[in-house]
């Protein structure tokens, strides 16, 4: 399977879907943060998604991570920060303006993970290497809070 292009720049003939969303900065007790592949895409990224029907943002957070990760008892420190993008996503012919609200969280231990399967690979890494390897700017904006709120506090 190739590297698939799923989104794009924003198409004005297209309708747009406004979308919240919430994800983790998801740190082990190493301080390193987990970053995970995406199969088709072939890009690294933060675990995140869609809320549903009457979630908080904390519920939607620590359900998304949950359930990419596989790990069952994150638990969340504090807000990260709030991301905002607009995309066209090819599979659904849509725009979609998104705002994804991140939180930090921490795992005690070092957890298997069990990786819903549109992940490929991940990663528990340090600062240095998650700015490499994290495709999108905003992923390594809130990546580098999540270090700063986690140095500040050792």
């Amino acid at each position: 399977m190739g590297n698939q292009r799923m989104t794009g720049p924003p198409n004005p003939d297209k309708p747009t879907e406004l979308v919240v969303s919430a994800g983790g900065v998801l740190f082990n007790d190493d301080n390193k943060v987990l970053i995970m592949k995406r199969k088709v895409e072939k890009i690294w990224v933060l675990p995140k998604g869609k809320r549903e029907e009457g979630e908080t943002l904390r519920e939607n957070a620590l359900r998304e991570v949950t359930e990419e990760s596989g790990i069952e008892a994150p638990y969340i420190d504090r807000p990260v920060g709030i991301v905002r993008y607009t995309f066209f996503w090819y599979p659904d012919d849509m725009n979609y303006n998104k705002s994804v609200h991140y939180f930090l969280m921490k795992v005690d231990g070092d957890p298997t993970l069990n990786m819903e399967k549109e992940f490929s690979e991940y990663l528990w890494s340090g600062e240095e290497e998650a700015m490499k390897l994290l495709k999108h700017e905003n992923d390594r904006l809130i990546t580098r809070k999540g270090f700063e709120i986690v140095n500040r506090s050792k």
